[in-house]
């Protein structure tokens, strides 16, 4: 595996033929992960909203059948 600081000498020779600054590049494609990663958490907030919510309501059903019914 590659590191982080490490550049495809292909890659980059490609980008100067494409007119496209190495730097800028490799910019948009951190800010695309960063979309990609910000996506992510907030679907896995809601993810975790929901078992939350989950929980409470299973919580509130074992309450409601551990109760003795009062006449």
């Amino acid at each position: 595996m590659a590191s982080d600081t490490d550049c495809p000498t292909e890659a980059v020779v490609q980008q100067k033929e494409e007119g496209i600054p190495p730097v800028k590049q490799l910019l948009e494609e951190v800010d695309g992960r960063l979309v990609t990663l910000s996506e992510k958490i907030t679907m896995c907030d809601r993810v975790l909203e929901d078992l939350k919510d989950l929980g409470n309501l299973v919580r509130k059903s074992f309450q409601d059948v551990s109760l003795p019914q009062q006449k």
